[in-house]
């Protein structure tokens, strides 16, 4: 490889936002990941997941991150002449004027449960030119005939928070505000929540419509492979004629995938172990798998890109990256303080 190699690592929740902070000031795995932190390069960039794939990519974004359409590219499934949403099970919470969304990950849905709940929104919507269907039992999606045009929050960026303050934005807000009541009236009336209810279980209660935008236009980034679980970033890899591999088992046979082709001058590699940690009010659940991803990424990449000369650039989606090299220890007395680098979230929104 050249010395220009590149590898940009996404890793959001590495660095918050958290519930509160004033715990882990006395954590040594903290401490040292502040200090590296501390004493790499840091450039602006985003605390939005999606805008920092478009930064990366180099995407043209009209309105909505096009996260569902991506999905269906990822499956082969794709038809330009319609129009993709993600139409995710969720539970809402009341609590006084506000209602705080619960993530389909947390609501441990069966997959008969998925499937009658998605039979019964259909019974009622096909004859408006919706249908509901189902990547996973916790995944779901509506696909519509006529174009979606809205400004969405998605689930990860939803989840934890006071929904009044982040639901759909934009032309078709109204009409799909409306789709989300009748929505919730089946869903709320339905016996499998009945029985949920009766087995002190979260009702599925709701849906959270987000990732409704069409395929954007992308410039100039040569982007030679794409490395992630994701199914979004595996359908974007497609549509921009990138390699894409999962997850392997660890960041040695990573880098020695990277260095079997000299070719691949910009690779991206998106891990999300972190992102859905951040949401519990519990912080050590948090910094369990901050510690995990340390040792077995972060530190060994690490070491890796600098013995074989590639750059490595982190997006925390924290609204910086920084730029990770062999000579950040020469500016060994930047300490760094924990608010620096680790947020914690806006009080008014959760």
């Amino acid at each position: 490889m050249n010395a220009k190699t590149e590898l940009h690592i996404i890793m959001p929740g590495i660095c918050g936002p958290l519930a509160e902070v004033h715990t882990l000031k006395n954590s040594k795995v903290v401490h040292d990941w502040i200090k590296l932190l501390s004493q790499s390069h840091q450039y602006p960039s985003s605390t939005n997941i999606h805008d920092v794939i478009a930064e990366i990519f180099d995407l043209s974004i009209d309105e909505d991150f096009p996260s569902a359409a991506l999905c269906m590219l990822a499956d082969g499934s794709y038809d330009a002449s319609m129009s993709y949403m993600h139409a995710d099970p969720v539970h809402l919470r009341a609590d006084l004027d506000h209602a705080v969304l619960v993530s389909s990950v947390d609501l441990d849905i069966s997959e008969q449960e998925s499937e009658l709940l998605c039979d019964t929104l259909n019974q009622h919507f096909n004859q408006d030119g919706l249908t509901f269907f189902r990547a996973s039992k916790d995944q779901w999606f509506v696909s519509a005939n006529n174009k979606i045009r809205m400004k969405t929050t998605s689930l990860a960026d939803a989840t934890g928070r006071n929904v009044n303050f982040i639901l759909p934005q934009g032309e078709d807000s109204r009409y799909w505000k409306k789709v989300l009541t009748e929505a919730q009236m089946l869903l709320h009336s339905h016996d499998i929540n009945s029985i949920r209810e009766n087995s002190a279980q979260q009702c599925i209660n709701s849906l959270w419509f987000h990732g409704s935008g069409e395929l954007p236009e992308y410039g100039n980034a040569k982007i030679a492979s794409v490395c992630s679980d994701n199914h979004m970033l595996k359908g974007l890899a497609a549509y921009i004629k990138s390699e894409h591999l999962e997850i392997p088992g660890s960041a040695d046979s990573y880098i020695k995938h990277l260095l079997s082709n000299r070719t691949h001058a910009f690779s991206v590699l998106h891990i999300s172990d972190l992102e859905h940690l951040i949401n519990y009010t519990d912080v050590s659940i948090w910094l369990d798998g901050l510690t995990t991803t340390l040792q077995q990424w972060i530190y060994p990449l690490i070491k890796l890109a600098n013995n074989n000369k590639i750059e490595i650039v982190l997006y925390p989606c924290n609204g910086k990256k920084y730029q990770l090299s062999k000579y950040n220890g020469l500016k060994f007395w930047h300490k760094g303080t924990l608010d620096q680098h680790i947020s914690c979230h806006k009080s008014d929104v959760r």
